[in-house]
């Protein structure tokens, strides 16, 4: 029986990538917060303000008490390291990659996604003089 492919779903970061998420309060408020549930930076905005997803097929909800982006499992993104050949993934198939290559940490790696899903490309120093290009692609 075929699956129907499921959205990758990243926390949508305020101050600090990784460190930081928007998280729902009792006053129908999101604030950010920080990791352990601490006070974030403070900035917070209405529930009922949502930011717009950046692309058709992408969503952009509370889950689990938590802003997320959920990222069209259609969506395409081409990898390329500085000048190998680029590869082409979806996003959790990017992700399980990124992981598995140990590039970057694990808020890194999400920001790094949701920058390249939201905005279309994301360039990142990973070593001696190489980069790391994401391309939204699809």
């Amino acid at each position: 029986m075929p699956t129907t492919p499921t959205p990758h779903e990243l926390a949508i970061p305020c101050c600090s990538p990784g460190w930081t998420h928007y998280r729902a309060t009792d006053n129908g408020k999101l604030t950010c917060t920080r990791s352990g549930g601490y006070t974030g930076c403070g900035h917070t905005f209405n529930a009922t303000d949502l930011p717009a997803p950046a692309r058709d097929g992408d969503t952009v909800t509370v889950e689990g008490g938590v802003l997320v982006y959920r990222i069209d499992p259609a969506a395409q993104f081409r990898l390329q390291f500085s000048n190998d050949w680029p590869r082409t993934f979806t996003a959790r198939e990017l992700e399980d990659y990124l992981r598995h290559i140990c590039v970057w940490q694990h808020f890194t790696r999400d920001a790094a996604i949701l920058d390249a899903a939201r905005n279309g490309r994301h360039v990142e120093k990973v070593g001696h003089d190489r980069t790391a290009t994401i391309t939204r692609i699809a």
